[in-house]
C-alpha cells in the first residue's frame, strides 16, 4: 500500500488537557468552557512536530484520507463540492510526496450520524479518481481522570 498518514489525531477531554505538562495557552479560544473536548492533530515534518488543537463538543470525529497519483482542477472542484456540505475542522491541504498526492481532513461528524451516509455516497462517486479513500473515526482517548 502506498498511502501514508500525514497526521495523527486524538480527542482529549478538556479537563485532562489542562493537567498536562505542556505549557500551551488556551486563552485565545472564545467560550472554551462551552466545549468538553479538544481535537489534537499532530503533523511530523522532518525534525519537528506541529500540533493543531481545536475545541470540539463531540467525542468522535471523522478523518478522511485520500491518496492518488494526479491532481487536476476537476478533482479539486469535486472534493470542494463534497466537503462544503460538512463542517471541516482541519485539512492538511494537498501534498505531493514522491509524485503521489495526499490529502487529509477532519470533519465534525461521527460514523454513527446520518450525514455519514451522504458523505460515503459522495466519496463513492469519486472513488475511481483516487487510488485509496479511507474514512476513520477518531475517538476520545481514555480519560486519565476517569481512571483515578
Amino acid at each position: 500500500m502506498d498511502s501514508i498518514n500525514i497526521t495523527d489525531a486524538y480527542i482529549q477531554q478538556l479537563e485532562d488537557f489542562m493537567n498536562t505538562n505542556l505549557e500551551i495557552s488556551l486563552s485565545k479560544f472564545e467560550n472554551l468552557k462551552s466545549y468538553e473536548n479538544l481535537l489534537v492533530i499532530q503533523s511530523a515534518i522532518e525534525n519537528s512536530i506541529k500540533l493543531s488543537i481545536y475545541p470540539i463538543k463531540k467525542g468522535k470525529v471523522i478523518k478522511i484520507s485520500l491518496f492518488g497519483l494526479k491532481l487536476s482542477k476537476k478533482i479539486l472542484k469535486e472534493i470542494s463540492k463534497i466537503l462544503q456540505k460538512f463542517q471541516v475542522i482541519h485539512t492538511s491541504g494537498f501534498l505531493k510526496i514522491k509524485n503521489r498526492i495526499y490529502f487529509e481532513c477532519y470533519l465534525n461528524l461521527s460514523i454513527s450520524e446520518s450525514e455519514n451516509k451522504s458523505l460515503k455516497a459522495s466519496l463513492d462517486k469519486i472513488k475511481n479518481i483516487f487510488k485509496e479513500i479511507k474514512i476513520e473515526e477518531v475517538r476520545i482517548k481514555n480519560s486519565k481522570l476517569a481512571q483515578l
